[in-house]
């Protein structure tokens, strides 16, 4: 029997095992990228709340805890006031990104200011703080725009 004799008469167990290589090599590639995701979401998630992909300093956190704190405390005593608007929404969004307090509230309070400026109108002194809470809240973009373009 020759050589190509040989290989026609293998060639069920050829294609077996090429077909067999192959869809090895694609569960591979494709639990690589499975995994590759599952990682890049962790981190994601771990940039969200902290800000980084570290564990924050703890004298770091109580002192973005006390400019939360303080951002809400102003808005509070003082809520018609431009600067205490902005101070409330640039604390809003360190709240979230930092994953202190609820997010909720945060998102509450931000929704609130926006309600007011969208009644009274928005000074120009607020304008970098609504940018800021568009840029870091995707689903107040379509209320801030209109906003933002009024001056």
């Amino acid at each position: 029997m020759s050589f190509r004799e040989g290989l026609l008469q293998a060639r069920g167990q050829i294609a077996f095992t090429a077909a067999l290589i192959v869809s090895t090599a694609a569960i591979i590639y494709l639990e690589g990228i499975d995994t590759t995701a599952r990682i890049r979401e962790q981190v994601v998630a771990d940039i969200a709340v902290t800000g980084s992909a570290g564990q924050p300093d703890v004298r770091s956190r109580s002192a973005l805890e006390a400019a939360v704190d303080s951002g809400r405390t102003v808005y509070e005593a003082n809520p018609q006031v431009p600067f205490a608007q902005a101070a409330a929404l640039n604390a809003a969004v360190l709240g979230v990104s930092q994953g202190i307090g609820v997010v909720a509230e945060h998102h509450r309070l931000v929704d609130e200011i926006i309600g007011t400026l969208e009644t009274s109108g928005a000074d120009a002194a607020i304008h970098p703080a609504l940018g800021l809470v568009a840029a870091a809240m995707p689903q107040f973009e379509t209320r801030i725009s209109p906003l933002l373009a009024s001056n």
